[in-house]
């Protein structure tokens, strides 16, 4: 894959990481208080500070006063959880979104893992795709032989092995692209660290 594209498809997570953001609290969430508690779990889970706030409205509509320094204490502990090299590469392996929490030393660190971690991610979903089009045009060349078998006219057979042959020619491209990923058959993750 050319680099522009995967510095394309490794920026898509961040900015939509910070165009969204749920961080829904139920009433009895609110009524638990837990402030502290709460932000250690939201900064384990890579959430922005602005999360606090938007706890904040929620527990308002529901009457209830956020302590949001107890939220920030605990957030910003829960953060070094996070923004690990390790977590890095898990979170984009799992192809979640970073919201841009880690900063310091750790948040090179974290990033670098994450790329690659992400690059993983991608070059699979990639893979599934290729090997799901692959089936789908087997499927069809078995189809396009069995109408060839029952075909009544030498034009309706004619143009039936024209399709035969372009959906082989497909096939034939699939499986190259599909050897770029370790072999046909397999997705090789090792290539992409």
């Amino acid at each position: 894959m050319k680099l522009w594209k995967i510095t394309t498809l490794l920026s898509v997570p961040v900015i939509l990481a910070f165009s969204s953001g749920c961080a829904v609290i139920s009433e009895n969430e609110c009524q638990a208080g837990l402030w502290y508690e709460r932000g250690i779990e939201d900064g384990a889970r890579g959430r922005s500070q602005a999360t606090v706030y938007q706890i904040a409205q929620k527990c308002h509509e529901y009457g209830v006063r956020t302590d949001t320094a107890a939220w920030m204490r605990g957030h910003e502990e829960g953060v070094e959880q996070y923004c690990t090299p390790e977590n890095g590469f898990a979170v984009g392996r799992r192809g979640r979104d970073y919201e841009g929490v880690c900063t310091g030393p750790t948040a090179d660190l974290f990033m670098a893992n994450y790329q690659q971690g992400l690059a993983v991610y991608q070059a699979e979903q990639q893979y599934a795709a290729l090997a799901n089009r692959y089936e789908d045009v087997e499927r069809e060349v078995y189809r396009v032989e069995r109408a060839m078998d029952d075909a009544e006219s030498k034009e309706e057979v004619r143009a039936l092995r024209s399709q035969r042959r372009s959906l082989l020619r497909e096939l034939r491209h699939l499986e190259g692209e599909m050897m770029r990923f370790g072999g046909f058959g397999a997705f090789n993750p090792l290539l992409f660290y």
